[in-house]
């Protein structure tokens, strides 16, 4: 079976590099830590992971984002999550949640959305 692949944007990369193990048995995960690097076609991919760690990451992303394409939202920051609550087609990430809570999130919601598939979440943090 192909494994359907996932943009993962974050300029920080503690939480992606977390992110590309835990699921890298399942997803092929694309790491892009600036989006002027960003050169592979938005369409390749199953679903995009935003990391945003400010406004200005949410709204550089939005510029060349085609809402076409599912888009998690992950965020330690509160204001951009309830700028985001209201908006359809967004599935919203608090990551100032345990690991383990957050893993097991984005594990159900790639299951429900691009996997046939239950994403094995191991609580070995």
């Amino acid at each position: 079976m192909m494994k359907k692949r996932v943009l993962l944007y974050g300029n920080q990369k503690c939480f992606s590099k977390y992110l590309k193990c835990k699921f890298q048995d399942v997803l092929v995960l694309d790491v892009c830590k600036n989006f002027k690097d960003l050169t592979a076609e938005l369409n390749t991919y199953s679903v995009i992971v935003l990391v945003i760690y400010t406004e200005e990451d949410l709204f550089d992303f939005f510029k060349i984002y085609r809402s076409e394409i599912p888009l998690v939202i992950c965020s330690f920051n509160k204001r951009v999550l309830e700028f985001l609550m209201d908006l359809e087609n967004l599935y919203l990430l608090d990551t100032s949640k345990i690991r383990s809570e957050i893993l097991k999130q984005l594990g159900s919601h790639f299951n429900e959305t691009i996997l046939n598939i239950q994403i094995p979440i191991t609580s070995d943090l």
